[in-house]
């Protein structure tokens, strides 16, 4: 699976309970952080679900910085910026098969179809948050 970097801007505004996290290269794409030390890992997560849902649509990706690595960014849009480069695992999807219990299964599949993804993307978006919880920064 190929690693590619996306520049994220962390953005607290004065008085803002919250760090933003957005993303020049993904437009609309947001997440927030209460403190500073969880801005990588909710941008992580964030990112990580934009590409996921971006290759399962088929469309591309916006240019990564090793392809482009100046990415086009307004300072002044930002009051009190941290800037970031977020990795993230990009790759075609290879099929596994996994056991599951019957009532677990239901529930997956309840929420997928509430939140309009297929089953194997909830069960990708569970395993990263996971897998990026128990990740050291």
């Amino acid at each position: 699976m190929p690693t590619k970097h996306y520049l994220a801007v962390a953005d607290r505004p004065p008085g803002a309970g919250a760090w933003a996290i957005l993303f020049p290269g993904f437009p609309g794409v947001t997440s927030a952080a209460g403190d500073l030390r969880d801005v990588m890992r909710n941008a992580k997560v964030a990112l990580a679900s934009a590409v996921e849902s971006r290759e399962r649509a088929g469309e591309p990706l916006p240019k990564a910085v090793e392809d482009e690595p100046t990415p086009d960014v307004d300072p002044a849009a930002y009051s009190n910026k941290v800037a970031l480069l977020v990795p993230v695992e990009t790759a075609s999807a290879l099929r596994v098969t996994v056991t599951l219990e019957e009532g677990l299964l239901a529930q997956i599949d309840e929420v997928a179809q509430r939140s309009g993804v297929s089953r194997s993307a909830v069960l990708a978006r569970a395993a990263r948050q996971m897998i990026t919880a128990e990740l050291p920064g």
